[in-house]
């Protein structure tokens, strides 16, 4: 296994206590999915699923899949709420076939929090006409690969030292480049289908978030 996901495998909580932390996971992953009323829940699932097998079919490569960037476009067209929802979802999805555990935990934690991120700065990330912009994606799916590193390295680090992080850096590289192989292969076309197809129309589901002005 790549480092950080190493590490994170050897992160094990008391049985009660990794229940208790997932129910309420998956409890708030599910109020973020269903909590805004916007009558776009299908499309909402179907990138969970797409991010899902997209995760399974990629596993034999390190560090490289479409979660991450999955994550973020959810959060730029459907709002923070539903990324992080994404995010969670996917992580608990997608392990029920590559493995769980209390590293579980750790990886919907993460990619939850790359949705809410986004979500904040999501109006940097569109032009004035709601188009994408690549150089700004791109640019912040490198960060969401850092970041992604550092968060899911986190209780490791707590009990180890930032020497953990620094170790995994490697692999976080990885996944930056997966990110952007993938936001260069599929962004595009995936966004113009929601566009013309579904007819997305960015929700202001950030309203009371205020910006301010690793295997994964």
């Amino acid at each position: 296994l790549p480092h950080h996901m190493t590490d994170a495998a050897c992160f094990i909580l008391p049985p009660l206590s990794q229940i208790s932390f997932e129910i309420a996971l998956l409890t708030i992953a599910m109020i973020l999915l269903l909590a805004p009323k916007d009558r776009r829940l299908p499309e909402a699932i179907t990138m969970i699923l797409l991010a899902t097998a997209g995760r399974i079919l990629m596993e034999p490569i390190p560090n490289v899949q479409p979660v991450t960037i999955l994550v973020m476009l959810t959060a730029i067209r459907l709002g923070a709420m539903r990324g992080a929802s994404l995010g969670i979802l996917t992580a608990y999805l997608s392990n029920v076939y590559l493995g769980g555990g209390a590293w579980t935990i750790v990886q919907a934690t993460s990619w939850g929090s790359i949705g809410l991120l986004t979500g904040l700065v999501s109006s940097r990330l569109v032009d004035d006409n709601d188009k994408l912009c690549g150089s700004s994606f791109c640019g912040f799916s490198i960060l969401a690969a850092f970041v992604f590193g550092f968060l899911v390295s986190l209780p490791l680090i707590l009990d180890g030292g930032m020497i953990i992080w620094l170790h995994g850096i490697p692999f976080d590289l990885l996944h930056a480049i997966g990110n952007l192989t993938i936001a260069a292969w599929l962004l595009n076309p995936i966004d113009d289908y929601v566009e013309v197809r579904w007819k997305w129309v960015r929700p202001d589901l950030n309203r009371g978030l205020t910006a301010p002005s690793r295997q994964v």
